[in-house]
This record gives C-alpha cells, structure tokens and sequence, in this order.
C-alpha cells in the first residue's frame, strides 16, 4: 500500500468514528453528578499513581472548579508503595459523613463495595479497567440508577464493542459535557483559553502515555490526540497555563511533536516520581501532581519541576541498569533466536527488590525486543512475595489478560496454595502479588501454545524505496497520517539494497543495537536503519560492505524529523 493510499483509507476511516448513544449517555450523566458535587462546597478527588491518574485528576479538578470556583477540592495520589486502588487504611477513606463527595479516577471499578462503604452510596467512578465481577458490571449498565458510575467497559461482554477511553479521556468528555450542560441550563461554566488549552493538552498526554486504541471507532481518541497536539503546537504564555506550558518546555516538547514522543517524555516525566516513590520515600505521584497544579508565581514552583526532572533522571539510569545486565541480553536472544524464539508469551525475573513500578517499564522494551508478551516480575524481601507487570505484542491476537486467565484458571480454582492477584487491560495486566514463580511459569509455559500470532500470511507492506525515505514529501505524507500508535501502526517498509557500513558494535562483538546502512541499487540513495540485535540466524549476510541485504522495518517520525 502507498502512503496516498493510506491517507485515503485513515480519511475514510476517521469520518466513521462516533461515540454509541450509550457511552455519552453515561459520560454525561456522571458529568451531572460531579456538578451537583461541586455546588455542595467540597469535593474529595482519589486518583491512581500514574500519568493517566494524574492527568485525569488535572481535568476533574479544574471541571469542579469550573462549576463552582468556590468549591474547596481535594486531590489524593495512589502511593505506588501500597497495592493498586483504594486502600481502606488511607486517611482519606473516612466516608461521606466529613462533608465531602468523593470523585475516583482512574481507579474503583473492582472496588465498588469498599468505595460505598468507605465513602458513601453517591461515590464518584470514573474507570476504564476491566470489570471483573459481572453482579457490579450490572451496576455501572443501570446508568438510570447508577449515574455516578462511568466505565464504558461495562456496556457489552465483548470488549471490542466498548469505548476504550483511558480515565484522562473519559474526564475530558465529562468535562466537555458539563461546559456543554451548562451553556444549555443558563448556569455559568468559568473557564479561560489558558484552562481549555491546558485541559485538552492533559487529555491528549493521558491518552497518548496510556497506549489506548487510537483508532477506536466508539470513541473520540484519535480527535482527542489531534486536538491535543494542535494545541501543543500553538501554544505560548498567552494562551496556555504557564506550569503546564514550563513542563513541556522542560521534557524538550517541540512543535511538530507525535503522540508517541509525547508520551515517551511528557508522559514518561508524569510517571517518573511515582515509580521513585520506593526509592525517594515519598508518594511521589502527589509531589508530582501538587508540583504542575501550583501557583505560577511561586519561585518554589520551578524548582520543584527540576527536583522532578531529576527523579525522572534517575529512572531513566535505573532502567538503563537493568537493561545493561547479562541476564537482559540473554533473554532478549534466547526469546528472538534460540528455544523459545517460536514461542509467543515469556515470564522474565528481575532481580530480587527492583522497585515494582519498573516492571512495567522493562516488560514493555522486553515485548518491543522479542516481539512477544512478556510477564515481568520482581521478588520483594520486605513484602515476602513478587510483584510484576505483562504487556503484550501487537502482533498477539490472543489478548494477554485473557491468554493468563485461562491459563491460571483450573490452578487458582483448585486450591493447592498457589495465589496471586493481578487486573488491568486486555493488553496490559498487573500483578499485585504472586506466591510461586515457578509454578506461575510452568502454568504459563503449559498454556503458551494458547497465546496466537496474528501471523505474517497477509502482512501489508508499505511501499516506500529507500530513495522516498530521504524525499521530505515522505515526512509531510507521514505527518499528515499521525496519530499512529495501537490500532493504528504504520505498516513495515521493506529495505532492500547493498550494505555500505555495519556500526562499531558489530565489529567489536556486541550482540546490542546497531545501525545498518542500506544503498539502493537503483538509485543509489542510502539510508540508516537501527536494529535491536544482529544475528547471523536472522540475517545470512557477513556484515561485509557489498552484500545483497533485504529486510521489514519500521518507519516513523523521529525527534530529527
């Protein structure tokens, strides 16, 4: 397929995206209950840890103020160093008797009984993870009689039918919606061009740092990303909150920036504290979120966003560590070219102690290097079990949480001590504590043959020569094809030509990232191409200048444009 015709097939594809009646029926009226919230005078918001929390949290607030600016709320991060969720321990989970409706982000779904409890039966959900009790799937439906409850997951059995909004997106339509409910029932809705530029660009690195479907034809995802990063791009100190506006500044925000750089550094810098938090002492999703809601004129402001920058820092050494051990490199050629390189899921240790929130990060470069769903875990000696995080591979059909369900059915129903508790996304799944990874992994191994490929036989292959590649007619039809991201990637370009230059590290051995130059016999135009890792399994090809080299690759827009 060519990139015209691509473009021709996302133009025809985007003109048929809509929200189901049912979902903004549901958006809406919970939408309702956050303004009747507001006008009582005091509004409590709990949020999950990460970006998507956090972001999602941004956007409710400012709608509660928005409402009524006189409204005292109340903003509780998750702690990443407890479990994922409400805590009925928490000093904030004191129930509705203090005064305050309570609002929850990103998070509750599978805690409805404990929210009714700790915080009153008028609780405020705003979720997108699976549910996983049909008896309070049957409460979020009943939207009549339940309008607080918004989780678009919980409207059809097949997931695939369902909105797949992250919470940041879901807050941004209530947001909407309440402007919209406003302006129709005469009631004021106090907003500036600073706030809507500011709400809209959280909603955009929310939704773009949560990996949702981008071309999700039940919901506005796509709208939300574009939007977003037109936004970005216009934005200066006239028109954009000054904090916000310093922080993409401060993660290298450029005009011209894809949704994916956008959650790989704004958004990464959003997830950043919370995943020191272990390391630093300190709920450090709350430093992060009292940080970008502070007063602009406080010198304090901006020294506490480089204070952050700094954790962010850290991580990225942290990861860079883990990623650097023997055990990595093994693993990443083992699952690509050895045993297991047919297999389709594989469980990875870290070692004993890593902080639990990094699981996540290096099952996602895991899944990226081996192409496979990969289950991460790490033991911790304080809490006497593991902890972990699974991703899974784009090119599975089988979804992950599925493929672990069914895998783990008939031990977790058996009762023979093996005991574990994980939730999250048909894609992305994470394991709050585990007994026994051994058994875990033969249970998995067991099943693995469960966990389907989409298969190479009708793969799309975009027909891009390596002289289009250095055309900038190429980037601006690229361009004009973004958002792309889960549900929509880019298909793989086919490299063909004579090798001219295989870096350094090929020479010296080293099994790591290398850049292959590819010359077109043709025209005779050349072009760089990274690979995670050579082999000689992969490519028969020495590596010696002049030998016929012809491989799929992936094309996109990077910070060099």
């Amino acid at each position: 397929i060519t990139l015209n015709e691509l473009e021709t097939e996302v133009i025809a594809k985007e003109a048929l995206i809509k929200e189901p009646e049912e979902v903004n029926q549901m958006i809406r009226c919970a939408a309702r209950e956050v303004m009747m919230a507001a006008r009582t005078g005091t509004v409590t918001i709990l949020t999950d840890y990460d970006a998507d929390g956090i972001t999602s949290a941004y956007i409710m607030e400012k709608m509660v103020r928005s409402v009524n600016p006189d409204c005292t709320v109340f903003v509780h991060c998750n702690d990443r160093r407890g479990s994922y969720g409400l805590s009925p321990d928490a000093e904030y989970m004191r129930g509705a008797n203090f005064g305050t409706k309570y609002i929850v982000c990103d998070m509750g779904s599978n805690q409805l009984d404990l929210a009714r409890e700790k915080l009153g039966d008028d609780v405020i959900i705003f979720d997108h993870h699976l549910i996983e009790d049909n008896r309070i799937r049957e409460e979020f439906i009943q939207v009549q009689y339940n309008a607080g409850l918004c989780n678009p997951h919980a409207l059809h059995s097949d997931d695939k039918e369902n909105a797949q909004y992250c919470a940041a997106g879901l807050a941004y339509r209530a947001y909407r919606e309440a402007e919209k409910m406003s302006e129709e029932n005469h009631l004021p809705f106090h907003t500036t061009i600073k706030q809507d530029n500011a709400v809209a660009i959280m909603a955009c690195i929310g939704t773009a740092t949560d990996m949702v479907d981008v071309f999700d034809m039940h919901g506005y995802n796509r709208q939300i990303l574009k939007d977003g990063l037109q936004r970005i791009d216009n934005a200066d100190e006239n028109n954009l909150d000054f904090v916000v506006g310093y922080m993409l500044q401060m993660c290298g925000t450029s005009d011209g920036i894809t949704s994916h750089q956008l959650a790989f550094n704004t958004g990464a810098f959003l997830n950043s504290a919370s995943r020191m938090s272990e390391i630093i002492g300190a709920n450090g999703a709350q430093i992060m979120y009292n940080a970008i809601t502070a007063d602009e004129n406080k010198a304090g402001t901006y020294f506490q966003l480089q204070k952050l920058m700094d954790y962010n820092q850290q991580r990225k050494q942290l990861v860079g560590q883990l990623t650097s051990e023997t055990n990595y490199d093994q693993f990443i050629y083992e699952q690509r070219f050895g045993k297991n390189a047919s297999d389709n899921i594989a469980v990875y240790q870290l070692p004993d102690d890593v902080p639990a929130a990094f699981a996540g990060l290096i099952a996602g470069k895991l899944t990226e290097a081996t192409d496979k769903a990969v289950i991460c875990l790490t033991y911790s000696n304080k809490k006497g079990y593991y902890t972990g995080s699974g991703r899974n591979a784009s090119s599975n059909e089988t979804a992950l949480k599925t493929f672990v369900d069914n895998a783990l059915k008939a031990e977790t129903e058996a009762d023979n001590g093996f005991n574990i508790a994980y939730g999250g996304h048909e894609d992305a799944i994470g394991i709050s504590s585990l007994n026994d990874i051994v058994r875990f992994n033969e249970l998995i191994q067991a099943a693995k043959g469960e966990m389907k490929s989409k298969g190479d036989n009708d793969k799309t292959i975009l027909a891009v020569s390596i002289g289009d590649i250095n055309e900038p007619e190429t980037l601006t039809k690229l361009q004009k094809l973004e958002p792309t991201g889960i549900g929509f990637k880019l298909p793989d370009v086919q490299v063909q030509g004579t090798e001219t230059y295989r870096n350094a590290l090929f020479k010296a051995g080293n099994e790591k990232w290398k850049t292959i130059r590819v010359k077109d016999i043709d025209t005779k135009t050349q072009v760089d191409v990274a690979d995670w890792s050579y082999s000689s399994e992969k490519y028969p090809q020495t590596g010696k200048k002049n030998n016929e080299i012809s491989f799929l690759a992936e094309i996109g827009i990077s910070d060099y444009k």
